[in-house]
């Protein structure tokens, strides 16, 4: 038991633009045994997402910003991951991953510096935006997104980022993942 309890803990922080692939490698990840942590949001759920599984879905009055590490709003919209899930999360498994924004990444690597490793899911403008219609995005929703990434930077590693990945394979993507959680424990 003592091993056990000595092994290091890590949180797997998935950070990209709509459509780098992050939400599917997270899929990926859990189909492999990953627990995936939950984050939480105020908008309605998109075809085929089930409520603590996907994420939470909330109404604004149901949340108190002092439970959360973070929160975020995009689209008018609230999105954030509990201390209380990370906390949870960790007591029962020595790998957890989670897909966030850099803020969201940011703000969990300063709460949980040891245990928290910042992979970059790297995608261009043009790949971005052919996934997200794929997905059954309006053409609107992927001018504002791009517009968006544009401003803020978002399809640019940010520094906090412990490695980059050009996810042009989800197959081998996900691989590359693999080898760096066994690097990381």
């Amino acid at each position: 038991m003592k091993d056990q309890e000595s092994k290091p803990k890590k949180i797997i922080i998935l950070v990209g633009p709509s459509g780098s692939g992050k939400t599917t490698l997270g899929r990926d990840l859990s189909d492999k045994g990953y627990k995936k942590l939950v984050t939480t949001t105020t908008r309605k759920p998109r075809p085929g997402e089930v409520d603590g599984r996907d994420y939470y879905f909330r109404d604004e009055a149901d949340l108190e910003p002092s439970d959360f590490v973070e929160q975020t709003t995009y689209n008018n919209h609230t999105y954030g991951l509990t201390k209380a899930e990370i906390e949870a999360s960790l007591k029962q498994f020595d790998v957890v991953h989670v897909s966030l924004d850099r803020n969201g990444a940011q703000a969990l690597k300063e709460l949980w510096p040891k245990e928290s490793v910042v992979i970059f899911i790297a995608i261009s403008e043009e790949v971005m935006a052919e996934r997200m219609l794929k997905r059954g995005e309006s053409q609107d929703l992927v001018d504002q997104r791009l517009d968006y990434c544009r401003r803020t930077g978002e399809l640019e590693p940010p520094s906090l980022a412990d490695y980059v990945l050009e996810n042009q394979d989800l197959k081998e993507s996900l691989t590359r993942i693999q080898a760096i959680i066994e690097k990381e424990i």
